[in-house]
């Protein structure tokens, strides 16, 4: 039973914080950073998030993500690291609907490598 009680008020509380870190009447240069500023020259893509796999070896960083963006183009990026955002926060992001913007560099085998996903 105590078990449960700790269980559920984690989940809640992780509940509370993603929402406090997302406001959906913020500017596209604001959330959890500055892409724009971060990385200005890096082409950017914004959609709706398909698909969010967590890496093996650490949970909160991504191996694939898969996002649509408005005209229907499908995107699969990568990670090497952290981004900006956890895969828990995406995943909210893909239950409420809502947009993310990667910014990325195209690796010399075609992969997309994100390096910044904004809210």
């Amino acid at each position: 039973m105590i078990k449960h009680v700790g269980l559920i008020c984690y989940f809640l509380a992780l509940l509370l914080a993603s929402s406090l870190a997302c406001d959906a009447s913020q500017t596209p240069d604001s959330g959890h950073g500055d892409g724009y500023s971060l990385y200005p020259k890096l082409p950017h893509v914004t959609g709706h998030i398909d698909r969010v796999n967590p890496q093996a070896d650490n949970p909160r960083h991504f191996k694939l993500l898969a996002i649509t963006d408005e005209d229907g183009t499908n995107w699969e990026f990568r990670s090497d690291g952290w981004v900006g955002v956890s895969v828990g926060h995406l995943k909210d992001h893909q239950i409420q609907g809502t947009t993310i913007t990667v910014w990325y560099e195209t690796q010399p085998d075609g992969s997309l490598l994100a390096r910044f996903v904004g809210d």
